[in-house]
């Protein structure tokens, strides 16, 4: 039985040579093994625009990446895991912990809560006059979502809201509601740990 190193060595000598061939490049070589570290469930829910962003992978190769995984998601079983908890959440926000600027990524679940898709909806400041909810709940309708999480970073490194974090999310779960787009959660990440605001506020997912 392969180990985990063996596995994503493996994995990645197999990535480069569908990417450059029998000889690939060295820089190729290099994007592979970054992949190959990608979770699976985590790759579902990467497009050719989160490999560039997320991972650093060229965007035409990126768009190769993709789909090479779309095909193989639709030749195997769904195993993508529900996010159930703000601790799984925090598993696919991890990179808005080494973001310089302050980001707001949503989440995109199905109807079992797994990921659909992870997408950068505003960079900046935040507040309630640059971030409508039309920005997040725009790809959750082209998406077929049914329920988002909503993510953002402090670069200061203190995970606490303020205000205008408050205000937002506010805003963002009545919309949502009316919709019919629930917001399950609303997670500020930073450095020195993160802040939910269903754990710490009690929401309950009817709400």
């Amino acid at each position: 039985m392969q180990t985990e190193p063996e596995r994503r060595t493996g994995e990645a000598e197999l990535l480069a040579r569908a990417l450059g061939g029998s000889s690939p490049a060295a820089d190729l070589s290099a994007v592979a093994n970054r992949v190959a570290r990608i979770p699976w469930w985590e790759r579902r829910a990467l497009d050719a625009a989160g490999l560039t962003r997320e991972h650093g992978v060229p965007r035409e190769r990126a768009e190769r990446l993709a789909a090479m995984w779309e095909l193989a998601e639709r030749w195997t079983d769904d195993d993508r895991p529900a996010i159930g908890s703000p601790r799984d959440a925090l598993l696919m926000l991890d990179g808005l912990r080494r973001a310089r600027r302050e980001q707001v990524v949503v989440l995109l679940l199905d109807a079992r809560h797994r990921p659909i898709k992870l997408e950068t909806v505003a960079v900046g400041t935040i507040n309630a006059s640059r971030l409508q909810p039309r920005d997040v709940f725009g790809p959750a309708l082209r998406s077929d979502a049914v329920a988002v999480i909503i993510g953002h970073n402090h670069p200061s490194g203190d995970p606490s809201p303020s205000r205008a974090d408050r205000v937002v999310t506010a805003a963002l779960r009545s919309a949502g509601t009316l919709l019919g787009v629930p917001v399950l959660d609303h997670l500020i990440v930073a450095r020195r740990g993160h802040h939910s605001f269903r754990e710490t506020e009690s929401w309950d997912e009817a709400a």
